[in-house]
């Protein structure tokens, strides 16, 4: 897919990757729809683009169908059909155990991390199936692929919107539809610093390390445009987490052996491949 005009819609536009995704997509001609739960942060990042951008902010609840709904109305007002989806809005735990985490927090951090995606494949993957074309980026996290103490809620739905990515890649490819997830690392943004707060954190020395080498946005925003421009299932922006997850899956692959039922035939997966 070539970006240049074509309309892009993002959640989570208010600064961070969101904002990194519209400038890397911007630089290549294309037409922006910042949307964020915060208005005001969605309007500074459009003032943010290249001159000449031809970009709108939204308001949106990720967690709320109807605001979905008049997003869409509204972007499609100025744009016509969208292009591309970036599912990009989430929020993050803190460092807590899950036994302290109170429910309403957890519900919360599901409904806007995994069914917020869910919400936005729902109000526009059909229109791209109908018209045979578009590309849906779902954003997940390391965490997403190798979680750690202390993080459980988070990574439970990053891990969630990785199952649901892969999945939805396989039903939306026959129809020219494709569908790809990134894994950020630590990158410069609202969210990233105020999980380095609060019960559990880091020293200060520590967090002042961290922070210092945290990625910048653009650079996984572009690498965004890449993965959809050559259609890329997967955007793993920070290779330093290679040899944890390499050990995560080898532990996994391990795990096989002989069936649990004495003469239970093997060679046939639940799918049939």
């Amino acid at each position: 897919m070539q970006i240049a005009g074509r309309t892009i819609f993002i959640t989570g536009g208010g600064g961070g990757i969101g904002g990194g995704m519209a400038q890397a997509f911007a630089e290549q001609g294309g037409r922006i729809i910042l949307a964020d739960i915060d208005a005001g942060f969605a309007a500074a990042e459009a003032a943010k683009l290249p001159a000449g951008a031809d970009v709108l902010a939204l308001p949106i609840d990720v967690t709320r169908r109807d605001s979905w709904a008049q997003a869409r109305a509204a972007a499609e007002a100025r744009f016509g059909p969208v292009d591309i989806l970036c599912n990009n809005a989430g929020i993050a735990s803190g460092f807590a155990p899950l036994i302290d985490m109170d429910p309403a927090d957890f519900d919360r951090l599901v409904a806007v991390n995994l069914t917020g995606v869910y919400n936005g494949i729902a109000c526009f993957a059909r229109a791209m199936v109908d018209r045979g074309a578009g590309h849906i980026v779902n954003t997940s996290s390391m965490n997403g692929l190798n979680p750690f103490g202390l993080f459980a809620a988070y990574s439970a739905s990053k891990f969630g919107v990785l199952g649901l990515s892969d999945s939805l890649r396989q039903e939306l490819a026959p129809h020219g539809v494709g569908v790809s997830t990134l894994f950020p690392g630590l990158t410069r943004s609202r969210m990233s610093e105020s999980d380095m707060v609060g019960p559990g954190a880091m020293d200060p020395a520590r967090l002042a390390q961290i922070r210092a080498n945290m990625m910048e946005p653009i650079w996984l925003g572009r690498a965004v445009v890449r993965a959809v421009e050559q259609d890329q299932p997967h955007i793993i922006t920070h290779p330093e987490y290679r040899d944890d997850l390499a050990r995560r899956f080898d532990a996994i692959l391990a795990a096989f052996g002989e069936p649990a039922q004495p003469g239970y035939r093997t060679g046939a997966s639940a799918t049939g491949r």
